[in-house]
């Protein structure tokens, strides 16, 4: 029966309290070629074996006059499999030659796994324990929940380069990359709206009222479409929409139909009168872009815009 914890004993007693090449260099069976160390500070990560006994030889000349009393130490041993167990602890050390009398509180991971008929330290991780960090507890806690907090704010940092900020739909660059990612899935078509006459809106109430009727319309455009829809906002007062698996321009003029009826009753309620939207629609092609779709379904916004506006227009070559 390997005693792992022992093992991991002799390995932190070797470090702290014996820091000659001599002893040192009895820590080499120990550690596998492969690996990776993990410690306190920023230098302190070595992704081989080979690395990390480098830096003890040279931390042997820097060092080896230093003492250390050890003050308490624990350690807890998990069988992860038949063929790799972890060690996890802590030791609580003081600088013997310190006449302040210095503390040095470390929590440790070491994680074992079998080499033929040996086994090897594969990982050390090494850290200070933050003061949430309970007894037992072989990573601190907090470390979670940091880890946990970064990936939130990475998420909303991907959120907020996504999104137009005045209507929370997709800001012209992420629309145009969920086309890309899309176009090749199968029939879809493609929308681009243009709120009618909206330098009016500007000029008339300002900038600040122009822009809670542009939040209307993203509000609004929401409960127009399907949860499968594709939504953004690609210039000032320019959106689209990505309908995928319409197949027929009858099922792309009703969704249409549904938005402009939804703009025309609730956009214009923060100014007072109503607000009117044209419509463009384009069908995907065989071997189609998303430069070329997007212009075929600009051209029939214009032509739904030369109809007197407040109308959607299904792309034709005739136009």
């Amino acid at each position: 029966m390997t005693d792992f914890c022992g093992m991991t004993r002799q390995l932190w007693h070797i470090y702290v309290f014996h820091r000659t090449k001599e002893d040192f260099s009895r820590l080499y069976p120990m550690i596998d070629p492969a690996c990776v160390v993990i410690g306190t500070g920023k230098h302190e990560f070595y992704t081989s074996g080979e690395m990390l006994l480098q830096a003890l030889d040279e931390e042997c000349a820097q060092t080896e006059q230093i003492t250390f009393v050890l003050l308490d130490e624990w350690y807890q041993e998990s069988a992860l499999s038949p063929d790799t167990h972890l060690v996890y602890g802590g030791f609580h050390v003081r600088n013997g030659q310190d006449d302040a009398g210095m503390d040095m509180d470390i929590r440790f991971s070491v994680v074992y796994a079998r080499r033929g008929e040996d086994w090897k330290i594969v990982h050390i991780h090494q850290s200070v324990p933050y003061k949430e960090q309970a007894y037992g507890e072989f990573y601190p806690k907090t470390l979670s929940e940091k880890i946990r907090e970064t990936q939130r704010l990475a998420a909303r940092m991907t959120e907020l380069a996504n999104t137009d900020p005045v209507t929370g739909l997709y800001n012209h660059r992420a629309f145009f990359e969920q086309c890309e990612s899309r176009l090749k899935e199968g029939a879809l078509y493609l929308m681009v709206l243009d709120l009618d006459d909206f330098k009016q809106i500007n000029d008339t109430f300002g900038h600040l009222a122009g822009d809670e009727v542009l939040k209307e319309v993203g509000r609004l455009l929401h409960e127009a479409t399907r949860r499968v829809d594709v939504l953004g906002r690609v210039g000032g007062d320019e959106f689209a929409v990505l309908c995928p698996g319409v197949t027929t321009d009858e099922i792309a003029e009703r969704i249409a139909q549904r938005i402009i009826g939804k703009i025309n009753g609730g956009a214009g309620a923060t100014i007072g009168r109503p607000v009117h939207i044209s419509i463009g629609i384009a069908s995907k092609q065989p071997d189609d872009t998303v430069r070329g779709l997007f212009q075929r379904a600009d051209e029939a916004l214009y032509a739904a815009k030369h109809k007197g506006k407040n109308v959607s227009c299904v792309y034709a070559p005739t136009l």
